[in-house]
C-alpha cells in the first residue's frame, strides 16, 4: 500500500502544477561580491568576497508588454513582487509599492539567450544611502539556455549561462558587483503541505 500512497501524492502534486504556474514564484539566491567601491563611507562591513543572500518574487501570469520583438519578453510585476537582498548587515529591497521588471530573450537577433530581473524602486538604507538598481543578468551565447520568451516557473540553471552578473548601484556613490552561486525555487505552501502529508502517511503505514 505504501507505493500507492506515494503515487497518489505525486498525482496530487502534478495536478496542482497548473495552479502553481499562475501563482507568485519566489527564487532564493546566494552569491558572492566580486567588485565593490564606495564614495560614501557608509559600507564599512562590505568587501570583495562577502556572501549575499535573498529572494526575488514574480508572478508567472504577468503578460508580456513587449510588442516590438517576438524574441524578447518584457514583464512588469506589480506588488508584492520584488527583491529582498541581505548583505553586510544591510537589506536592499524593492519598495512595497514598487514594480519588479523582468526581460527574457530567446535567441535574440540570433546572438544570445538572456534572463534579467531588476528593481529600480528601492527602499533607502537606514544610513541615508539610496540606490537606483538591484539587478541580476544571465546571458548565454550558445542559444541553448532558453526555448521561449515565456516566464520560467523554475529557478535558472546556473550552468546553462556563460554570463552571470549581479549588481546593486547608486550612480557615482557606490556600486556592488557579484555573481550568483546558487538559485533555488522556494516551494509554495500547498506543495510543502502535500509533501509533509505524504511523509506522515508513509510513517503511519509502518
Amino acid at each position: 500500500m505504501r507505493w500507492r500512497i506515494v503515487i497518489l501524492m505525486l498525482g496530487v502534486l502534478l495536478s496542482c502544477g497548473g495552479l502553481a504556474q499562475a501563482a507568485p514564484i519566489t527564487i532564493e539566491i546566494t552569491g558572492e561580491v566580486t567588485t565593490f567601491w564606495d564614495h560614501t563611507g557608509f559600507f564599512n562591513d562590505i568587501s570583495v568576497g562577502n556572501v549575499f543572500t535573498g529572494t526575488y518574487t514574480y508572478d508567472s501570469s504577468t503578460p508580456n508588454s513587449d510588442t516590438f520583438s517576438p524574441q524578447r519578453g518584457t514583464y512588469l510585476h506589480n506588488p508584492p513582487c520584488g527583491f529582498n537582498i541581505s548583505l553586510g548587515g544591510f537589506e536592499f529591497k524593492t519598495v512595497p509599492s514598487g514594480q519588479l521588471g523582468m526581460q527574457i530573450w530567446d535567441n535574440f537577433n540570433n546572438v544570445f539567450d538572456g534572463y534579467q530581473v531588476s528593481s529600480s524602486e528601492n527602499v533607502p538604507l537606514p544610513n541615508g544611502a539610496s540606490y537606483y538598481v538591484v539587478s541580476w543578468t544571465l546571458d548565454d551565447y550558445t542559444h541553448t539556455a532558453l526555448s521561449s520568451i515565456a516566464l520560467p516557473i523554475t529557478a535558472p540553471v546556473l550552468s546553462d549561462w556563460g554570463v552571470n552578473s549581479f549588481g546593486i548601484g547608486s550612480g557615482n556613490s557606490f556600486a556592488i558587483g557579484g555573481i550568483v552561486t546558487q538559485a533555488v525555487l522556494v516551494p509554495e505552501p500547498v506543495t510543502v503541505t502535500l509533501m509533509m502529508a505524504g511523509v506522515f502517511l508513509l510513517r503511519r503505514r509502518r
